[in-house]
């Protein structure tokens, strides 16, 4: 099969796209398998709180703070939500595979899948991209990390975007399932849901609905209230288990603490940030994460700018550390980045692509070298 032929039945047909996307993480996998030198793959991507998540799929959660253990002293692993786990723990155990390769295969079935569901969100958007150009943007894109890393990233990117598309169709009650376990999957799972749930109400009210009335605003809060009320009994189940193991039901929130994090607001973070030599690169992340945002709301993509200034505000709130993976590794600022490098003229995106994968070589040799830079 000669290459302009492969390229068209890529373009045209799903499943060619499907194994494509496959195929080149599968090279992506071999380039974090040769970077890692002399570490096996599990050893070297387990950085930060893939060590959290491997204590839990082992352990379990603990029933009170690490007293005994001078590395986390008076830490819990608590915050880290139990979706994630708990698939790594069906895995751990149906394959009888170590917690860490587990944890690690989680991601590497979701992170194909999600960039497959990401271009379909554009497509039902009626945003056509190069497919060929899209997977390969995804795929080395610098901020990609946490998707072939032990992080829950992968799951909540998955639910996230799976939850926009079922919305986009009306398949209301789907999405429902899927905001239960969305609010699962991390601290900001219910939150999100809660955004678009408020925006979904707004939109089918007030903008698009051209007769209002009062019953058409009962049927839009009903339905607005169901994705609410979904996310929240997921969050509710784990609210309920903290409590009857701790006393607290709400540990995952007290327990930053431990770690320092604590409100303030946004400019005394960056202040903070600044007074810090190794927070120092958390201020440059949260500027281009700002200019990302400005530039989505000037292509009016006026709902992910608003979801994704929200939950950045809500992430840098206790402090700005952190605020690279829960934006710029958030599907739909791929999506916008992803739009805009590949709306450019053939010769400047083929720059910015060489680019991006030098910047993702760069990316994943600090990763393995657990810097603080990406955490």
């Amino acid at each position: 099969m000669d290459c302009n032929k492969l390229k068209s039945n890529i373009e045209s047909n799903n499943l060619y796209f499907f194994v494509f996307i496959c195929a080149l993480c599968c090279l992506n996998f071999g380039l974090l398998v040769l970077l890692a030198h002399h570490r096996s793959i599990t050893d070297a991507t387990c950085q930060w709180d893939c060590f959290w998540y491997t204590d839990i799929v082992k352990n379990g959660y603990a029933t009170q703070p690490f007293w005994y253990d001078q590395s986390r002293l008076a830490e819990g692993n608590w915050a880290f939500f139990p979706l994630y786990p708990a698939i790594a723990y069906a895995f751990h155990s149906a394959l009888s595979i170590p917690p860490l390769a587990a944890e690690l295969l989680v991601n590497v079935i979701l992170w194909p899948i999600l960039i497959y569901l990401c271009h379909m969100h554009l497509r039902d958007r009626s945003i056509t991209l190069d497919r060929i150009k899209f997977a390969i943007f995804f795929v080395i894109f610098p901020f990609n990390l946490w998707y072939t890393s032990e992080y829950s990233e992968g799951v909540y990117g998955t639910l996230l975007i799976l939850i926009l598309i079922l919305l986009q169709k009306n398949y209301l009650k789907w999405a429902a399932f899927f905001c239960f376990l969305i609010g699962l999957s991390r601290p900001t799972g219910f939150i999100s849901v809660a955004f678009i749930a408020a925006w979904l109400f707004f939109i089918k009210t007030y903008v698009k609905n051209q007769s209002l009335s009062w019953k058409n605003v009962f049927i839009r809060l009903q339905e607005s209230t169901l994705l609410v009320s979904a996310a929240g009994a997921g969050l509710s189940l784990y609210v309920l288990y903290l409590f009857h193991l701790t006393g607290d039901g709400f540990a995952f929130s007290h327990v930053e603490v431990a770690w320092f994090r604590k409100f303030d607001w946004l400019p005394v973070q960056f202040v903070h940030a600044l007074k810090e030599k190794n927070q120092r690169s958390f201020v440059v992340f949260s500027i281009f994460v700002m200019y990302v945002l400005y530039k989505m709301y000037k292509k009016k993509w006026y709902f992910e700018a608003s979801f994704m200034t929200f939950i950045a505000f809500i992430a840098a709130s206790t402090g700005l550390q952190s605020i690279e993976r829960y934006a710029l590794s958030n599907p739909l600022v791929m999506e916008f980045l992803a739009l805009s490098t590949l709306s450019q003229p053939p010769g400047r995106q083929k720059k910015i692509l060489a680019l991006l994968l030098v910047l993702h070589i760069v990316a994943i040799k600090i990763w393995f070298h657990g810097k603080i830079w990406f955490v």
